[in-house]
């Protein structure tokens, strides 16, 4: 290996020992790890550092086509306490600030949503719904006024058969009359018992 490929190399360990440190931050801060189960965070925390680990070793085939030294080691150890000492704190102020942009943008974008989206499709609705009852409204009424009508129409057509049916029922006999009305009652007699026996069944 060249010194070129060793200077390379460390250079490269160095700026990934920076970012595991920062990439480990991102994660525990964005995970919150403190309020998921202990099995969640064990399994979360092998695939971040195995995905880390491949990573690495990445950037170490492109360097040096994957060869493994001591002094990488102690380069990943530099990178990652640079990155302690130097860059965290600065490091994750940028890294909240992103995070308020990044919240508020989606907040805006929930709010657009509602006011554009949502809203509009409860307006529509609720003019759907009174529509629809306005309309069975004034069919009701249009409904009462054509029952009227019709109703009036014909009491006004049988108005003259009932008064022949009275002028044919005064002539019957008073025997015969009173015959007829003991028949009807006796029919609708028949037909309450009948009526009676459904509802015992029932």
């Amino acid at each position: 290996m060249s010194l070129t490929t060793q200077f390379f190399t460390m250079l490269s360990m160095i700026g990934i020992g920076s970012w595991l440190g920062a990439t480990f931050d991102t994660y525990a801060r964005l995970w919150n790890r403190s309020k998921k189960a202990r099995w969640i965070v064990f399994i979360s925390d092998v695939l971040f550092w195995i995905v880390q680990a491949l990573l690495t070793f990445y950037v170490l085939l492109l360097v040096n086509n994957g060869e493994i030294r001591f002094y990488i080691f102690l380069a990943l150890l530099c990178g990652y306490a640079a990155y302690q000492s130097l860059f965290k704190t600065t490091y994750l102020k940028i890294l909240e600030f992103f995070i308020r942009i990044v919240v508020s943008i989606y907040r805006l974008i929930i709010r657009l949503f509602h006011y554009f989206v949502i809203l509009p499709l409860r307006l529509i609705y609720r003019f759907i719904v009174i529509l629809l009852f306005g309309t069975c409204h004034i069919l009701l009424y249009v409904g009462k006024i054509l029952y009227k009508i019709v109703r009036f129409l014909v009491k006004l057509l049988l108005k003259p058969f009932h008064s022949i049916f009275i002028f044919f029922w005064t002539k019957i006999p008073i025997r015969l009359r009173t015959k007829v009305i003991v028949l009807l009652k006796k029919g609708k007699g028949f037909w309450q018992k009948i009526a009676n026996l459904f509802r015992k069944k029932r």
